[in-house]
């Protein structure tokens, strides 16, 4: 057992101890993936050295036990058994050794973890057996029984002797490989960097021409706004808000008419029908309605208004109908003044109307105004395009800024993860150091 231990102890420091270059020797970044599979082939060709007793082992009792599996069953003595041990030995025999030369197919992997899985395999899978099909087996066959556990504990023995090794150098290739991965990182992120800085001079020279763009728009623009074309094109805009102002004006007019006559129409009418005057009370309801339709006819009120105004200011001059306030006597003042009140207000509503549509059809077909909306949307567009470099430029800036950082602090993880492999025997020099 203590010479189980030492052969241990001595396994354990030929793997721990590193094959790295002479202390004090450096390593530049340039080298440190040469190094890198220098110091994998090292670690794996160590853990092979170190396992080699136990493989060349462990290979052998693997043959033993394919040896002593030939062996059940050869019984040198002719007495007779309990029927229940020969029911073991007819059922449970096949089975046991049915299981242990499954587990026994094949040969073992010359890569060492893969052996190692293998090996703790057929030991999981032999046990299996002993305990299952092989449980009562000693009872017929008690020295091959014995042989079979000794060489299961042997192999055991192997076994636990390659688990620290295997840990140990699994611990180390995981290291290296971290290193690597973060060496990949970096360039990746090199890379990216490297094309972020292209992307940056495509965006200077896009920005400097999505702005010249925009200057000269500005000024196709500004020249345009102090043509004579464009005079005459503002002087038809100034005409086309007077003429609007107008309408307005008329309307307002129009409508304060017809406001301020429906209440007199209404007191008119139901004096027509107390005079039985049915002719003219028919003129007043006709009047009102359409006055209060959503869909009014004016030539038809101002035509009644005009057939109506004789009889309606019979009754004014007779004292029968009164007008009650300054707007109803400001409109009732006679039959023809109160006629061309309603008539002229119409016709000048639609002489301005007709006037503002030919000034509005004018400026539609005026070409300064197409070329003012097409500027217009140009430099809008312009615009739009510039803030979208900017702010894509923004994203870049801050994706710099990050990649920056952690081009940094890659250099500071590759460093520990090195001087943990190394264990200070060589230095890495990074870039910027001096050697």
């Amino acid at each position: 057992m203590e010479e189980n231990n030492c052969m241990f102890e001595k396994i354990k420091n030929i793997l721990s101890k590193k094959a790295e270059p002479a202390k004090g020797e450096t390593i530049t970044f340039e080298e440190l993936p040469a190094w890198l599979e220098r110091q994998e082939k090292d670690c794996i060709n160590r853990r092979a050295g170190a396992i080699k007793t136990s493989r060349e082992r462990i290979i052998t009792f693997k043959q033993d036990l394919r040896q002593l599996l030939t062996e059940f069953g050869q019984e040198t003595s002719d007495e007779p058994h309990h029927h229940k041990v020969e029911q073991v030995n007819r059922h449970a025999l096949p089975q046991f050794c049915k299981k242990i030369e499954s587990e026994l197919e094949g040969g073992f992997s010359d890569d060492d973890e893969e052996f190692y899985q293998e090996v703790a395999g057929l030991m999981n899978g032999c046990f299996k057996a002993f305990k299952g099909p092989g449980k009562y087996l000693h009872h017929l066959y008690p020295e091959e029984i014995k042989e079979f556990r000794h060489t299961l504990d042997n192999t055991g023995h192997e076994l636990n002797r390659m688990t620290e090794i295997i840990r140990l150098s699994r611990e180390y290739l995981s290291n290296l490989a971290e290193i690597h991965d973060e060496l990949e990182n970096r360039h990746e992120m090199e890379e990216e960097l490297r094309q972020a800085g292209v992307e940056k001079a495509k965006y200077e020279s896009s920005l400097l021409d999505l702005n010249n763009n925009l200057e000269s728009l500005q000024s196709d623009l500004a020249r345009l706004s102090t043509s004579v074309e464009y005079q005459e094109y503002s002087q038809l805009e100034e005409d086309i808000q007077k003429a609007e102002t107008e309408f307005k004006q008329s309307m307002e007019v129009y409508e304060s008419h017809i406001r301020n006559a429906i209440p007199v129409w209404k007191r008119a009418g139901k004096l027509f029908q107390e005079q039985g005057n049915a002719e003219h009370e028919k003129l007043m309801d006709d009047v009102v309605h359409i006055a209060q339709s959503p869909r009014r006819q004016d030539d038809e009120i101002v035509h009644k208004v005009k057939v109506s105004s004789k009889e309606l200011f019979s009754l004014i001059g007779k004292g029968l109908l009164q007008t009650k306030n300054t707007f109803e006597k400001h409109l009732f003042t006679n039959p023809e003044e109160y006629s061309e009140k309603f008539s002229q207000s119409l016709q000048s509503i639609r002489n301005i109307s007709d006037n503002l549509e030919c000034k509005k059809q004018e400026r539609e077909n005026n070409s300064v105004n197409e070329k003012i909306r097409e500027l217009k949307h140009l430099i809008e567009h312009a615009e739009h395009e510039i803030r979208q470099a900017e702010d894509e430029e923004s994203r870049r800036i801050e994706r710099m800024s990050t990649m920056e950082e952690n081009l940094s602090n890659s250099l500071t993880t590759i460093r520990e993860k090195f001087d943990r492999c190394s264990k200070d025997k060589a230095r890495l020099i990074i870039p910027g150091e001096m050697e």
